[in-house]
This record gives C-alpha cells, sequence and structure tokens, in this order.
C-alpha cells in the first residue's frame, strides 16, 4: 500500500472468541452477570469452555475486531498485542495477516501463559455474556508494544480493557506518548462499565491528557462521565476531546466534534441474532471514516453501516472474516 493510504493502528488483548448459543440458565449456573463481560481465571475457563465448547471460533478481542473490519474499508490496520506460542496463537496471527493486515504481535513463551480466549454466551434474546481468560495477552510490556508500533499512522485506537492487566496502564502511556510525538491521533474506546469501574481514575487521566477521540456505547460513556443518558454523556465527552461517538443500540448514535454534533440513525436489520461486536464494528467505520478526513456524521453512519453487518449473525465478525458456519439452537 502506498503511504498515504489511511492507517489506524489498535493496541489491545489479542484473544481467540468461541461464541455458543446457551440457555439462560447456563449464565447464571456459573456465577455470570447476563450481558455483562467477566474476567476469569484459569481453572473457571476451562469448566465453562469443558461445558459449552467447541461452539463456533475466530480470533477477537475487542479492537483486534476492529481492526479486522478495516480490511473491509480503503484504511490499512495494524494489530499490537500479545498472544502465547500456542495453536490459538497461530490461529490468531493467522487470520489477522490473512486479512492483509499487519499483526506485529508480541509472543509469549512462558508455557504458563495460553493465548487469551473469551468465552461468549448467546441466549435467544441474542444478548451476549463474555467470560474472558486473559493468559498471555497480560503480559504485554511496554517495550514490546513500542516496538510494534509503525513509524507513520494517522490514529492509534486503545482499548480500555488494557487496564486490568499488571503492565496496561505502562503499556497505554509507552504508545499513547509514541503516537503524539508521531503526530497522530489517540483514539480510546472505554471497553465496558466494569472496566471503567475498576479503572475510573486512570482512564479520567488518560482522556484528559492524550485523548482526542473517545467512542462507546452510552453505558461506558455514561460510566466515564458519572450519568445514565446518552446525550448528557456525549456532552460530558465533548468537554474533554476532540471527537465523541455515544452509541445506543438500535437507537443509533451521538457523534460530534467541535463544531457540528448529529443523531445518527442505527442502520436496519431484518433480525438481530447476536449482538456480539456490534460496537467494535461500529467503531472500525467511524475511525476509518475519520482517518480518511470524513465529517463526523458521514464516518457514523459508516459505523452504523458496519455494526448492522454483524448482528444478523453469530459472531463478531463479518466480510472476510466470517466463518461460513452458523451454530445449532441451543
Amino acid at each position: 500500500m502506498s503511504e498515504q493510504t489511511p492507517h489506524v493502528v489498535g493496541l489491545g488483548n489479542a484473544l481467540v472468541d468461541v461464541v455458543v448459543a446457551v440457555q439462560p440458565e447456563v449464565v447464571t449456573r456459573h456465577g455470570l452477570t447476563p450481558g455483562g463481560m467477566h474476567l476469569v481465571e484459569a481453572e473457571a475457563a476451562h469448566a465453562l469452555f469443558q461445558e459449552v465448547g467447541p461452539g463456533m471460533r475466530q480470533s477477537g478481542g475487542s479492537v483486534a475486531n476492529t481492526i479486522a473490519h478495516m480490511a473491509e474499508t480503503p484504511v490499512r490496520g495494524t494489530y499490537i498485542g500479545k498472544v502465547a506460542d500456542d495453536d490459538l496463537g497461530d490461529t490468531f496471527r493467522g487470520e489477522m495477516t490473512g486479512l492483509d493486515l499487519a499483526a506485529p504481535v508480541a509472543i509469549a513463551q512462558n508455557g504458563d501463559h495460553g493465548t487469551g480466549r473469551c468465552v461468549v454466551l448467546v441466549t435467544p434474546d441474542g444478548e451476549r455474556t463474555m467470560s474472558t481468560y486473559l493468559g498471555a495477552a497480560t503480559t504485554l510490556m511496554p517495550f514490546e508494544a513500542r516496538a510494534a508500533l509503525p513509524e507513520n499512522f494517522d490514529i492509534l485506537f486503545i482499548e480500555g480493557y488494557l487496564w486490568d492487566a499488571p503492565h496496561g496502564a505502562e503499556v497505554i502511556e509507552t504508545l499513547a506518548q509514541a503516537a503524539k510525538a508521531a503526530g497522530a491521533k489517540v483514539a480510546l474506546t472505554p471497553s465496558d462499565a466494569g472496566c471503567v469501574e475498576r479503572n475510573l481514575a486512570a482512564m479520567r487521566d488518560a482522556v484528559e491528557r492524550y485523548v482526542d477521540v473517545l467512542i462507546g456505547n452510552h453505558v461506558e460513556i455514561g460510566a466515564l462521565a458519572g450519568c445514565d443518558d446518552a446525550e448528557a454523556a456525549l456532552d460530558w465527552a465533548m468537554s474533554q476531546v476532540a471527537v465523541a461517538a455515544v452509541t445506543e443500540h438500535e437507537k443509533g448514535s451521538w457523534v460530534a466534534d467541535a463544531n457540528s454534533r448529529h443523531h445518527v440513525p442505527a442502520a436496519p436489520v431484518a433480525q438481530v441474532v447476536d449482538s456480539t461486536g456490534a460496537g467494535d464494528a461500529y467503531a472500525s467505520g467511524f475511525l476509518a471514516g475519520l482517518a480518511q478526513g470524513q465529517p463526523v456524521d458521514r464516518a457514523g453512519a459508516t459505523g452504523a453501516r458496519l455494526a448492522a453487518s454483524v448482528l444478523g449473525h453469530y459472531g463478531a465478525r463479518d466480510g472476510a472474516a466470517a466463518r461460513a458456519f452458523a451454530l445449532p439452537a441451543a
């Protein structure tokens, strides 16, 4: 590709998603909150997978999904994270590079940490509950992330879940500073309301010091802002950053920059099968639009279109990344 091609770099926890259709009692039996993201240890992760596996497997992680969708846009994508030297790690790298996306991920050599995985339990109402074992993703070090960062890029997109890793704050700080030095914008997704609650002070500090673009749903941004209304969350976001997008499921999204504010309708979907990854896809379209210099309303519309494309099937990715099979009924 030409060096003039807009370029978005994603930084996050590299995982392999295992998506499974289940009845609601499976969620409660394993002590999980419907619709939430739960960090679990290796033993709990193994017990859940033993019951519900094998499911549909696909490379994942929130920002990894966002970068994967860049393959459906004119924008170049690079993903930075860490996997283990195992089959799941090979799968992750192979799927990303198979989409013609750069994936200079670090590889953990310590056998104590397998590649991270996220078991996504999808109930008949389309809600998804995530049980995540981070594994090798938690061992990403600042020097590894910095070594993988390209010299030239337009936007660095940071996953809020990184703050849950032991060295996550240092990794974020290192790459955010490098992005600023390179003249790139820094974008952030809070990832999950629970993640915001666990890391509220650090996340707000990051927003104040180096975030230019904030993207998330109204619950996530609301947790960061201390409110529960989408427009109020957008008001807070715009008091902190230059560009913001606040999504609200079927109600669409609110987007804004210093010059304008717009409500963007959700793109039509015949039937919602699984909401997994819709926010990740929206972020991909929105960031791709910004990287190409589009106005925020047009970028929001691109985000809405990509979000809608994943709602009608199981799994977080569509297009070139989609698995060519469906899950059996729960």
